[in-house]
């Protein structure tokens, strides 16, 4: 019998299926990995950022003093954009808060982004956090796969080498069962594409090299015309939305469609959020032929359910992933001429669906070899703060 830990998870749960992906396949990470089973009780992170709960307040402290563990994410909850906090991210947690807080603390496997721009103040925070935690025995500090920690180098060399663990993000392993889709087309070539809405001044900043969002929208649909003239009749095009703003993007480029395309061969997936919308959504991803991805996790849910995969790169944060796995196997969409490219790539994967899908296995193997060893870290770290007979 595993040891139980009553856990405060703080985190999203019903924001973006891809975060609840990232929760299931940590949940499976622990079941193979652990010998403590989590009792997990949700707090959304959108309360904190709604301001209904505060980091730095006696309320909060008292909460998670309730607790054997405090553990928060994954998440992005790293990225260094963020005004008025202690840290200058997500996790607005001061120094002098951490030491009334008597529960260890997780940081799990976050994302550290510096896409959305990192004022210097922020760096210095940051560091300040890092310091305290990193150094002391009461905190697990681990980024995810996405780049975070060259990014931590790059601000700060190698003062925290050694002491931030690398989890793979939890939706490398998510799992779900298949039901029956009306946007399943059996027969045909089924293509489920995500394609993202926030941001787009950072995705199209329409520089020298770099195009617009206007001149993406119409290649975009340009490019699934010609492929629909390609395969004639057999396409079967399923746009995916992760958040709500993804659905203003899929309206975009299907208003540039021919009619007669847009009527016979493209179908919008309902936007879900939650652990029924993570099955629903991802049963469709795993049903596909092809996934095109443009969120992080439309990428890694892809290669979790060992799919064909092609990423649609307009954020470092995707060429970071793709480097992080060793793969070559996406095309830069906000290039002047990209739908030619990315034309060819889809033909390639749709006439070699079985080689792109044993590439997904292989990077699934070698993530989950990662996850392992990284989980052995975590399990040496519970059983220093947890060995006791605590709970038994």
């Amino acid at each position: 019998m595993k040891k139980k830990l009553k856990v405060l998870h703080i985190a999203s749960f019903i924001g973006n299926v891809g975060d609840n992906a990232n929760h299931k396949g940590a949940s499976r990470l622990r079941d193979w990995y652990i010998d403590f089973e989590f009792e997990i009780t949700k707090k959304e992170i959108r309360e904190f950022y709604w301001r209904e709960w505060i980091f730095n307040s006696d309320e909060f402290i008292q909460e998670a003093n309730q607790y054997d563990l405090l553990m928060i994410g994954g998440g992005n909850y790293f990225e260094l954009w963020v005004k008025d906090s202690a840290t200058g991210t997500s996790i607005d947690l001061s120094i002098e808060t951490l030491k009334k807080i008597e529960t260890p603390i997780i940081f799990y496997s976050l994302g550290c982004d510096l896409g959305q721009g990192v004022p210097p103040e922020n760096i210095d925070k940051f560091k300040s956090f890092l310091d305290y935690t990193t150094n002391d025995s009461h905190y697990f500090i681990s980024v995810r796969n996405d780049g975070a920690l060259l990014n931590i180098k790059s601000l700060y060399g190698q003062r925290y080498d050694q002491k931030i663990s690398e989890i793979p993000d939890g939706g490398f392993f998510t799992s779900t069962e298949n039901v029956e889709h009306f946007e399943i087309e059996k027969g045909k070539k089924n293509i489920v594409i995500n394609i993202a809405g926030d941001m787009p001044e950072v995705r199209f900043p329409n520089s020298l090299d770099k195009i617009s969002y206007d001149t993406f929208k119409t290649n975009f649909a340009k490019m699934i015309e010609e492929l629909s003239e390609e395969y004639k009749d057999n396409l079967n095009v399923i746009f995916i939305p992760h958040i709500f703003r993804d659905l203003k993007t899929i309206y975009d480029v299907m208003d540039e469609m021919n009619d007669k395309i847009r009527r016979n061969c493209i179908k919008v997936a309902p936007y879900l959020i939650g652990d029924r919308g993570h099955d629903y959504i991802f049963s469709l991803y795993s049903q596909s032929d092809l996934v095109l991805g443009m969120r992080f996790h439309s990428n890694v849910c892809g290669y979790a359910l060992k799919k064909n995969v092609i990423g649609l790169l307009n954020y470092i944060q995707i060429e970071n992933l793709y480097k992080d796995i060793g793969s070559n196997e996406f095309i830069e969409v906000n290039k002047k001429d990209f739908h030619n490219e990315l034309k060819a790539k889809v033909i390639d994967h749709l006439s070699n669906e079985e080689k792109y899908s044993r590439l997904s296995e292989e990077v699934i193997k070698e993530l989950q070899n990662r996850a392992k060893n990284e989980y052995e870290k975590l399990n040496k770290w519970l059983q220093e703060n947890f060995g006791g007979d605590k709970n038994e």
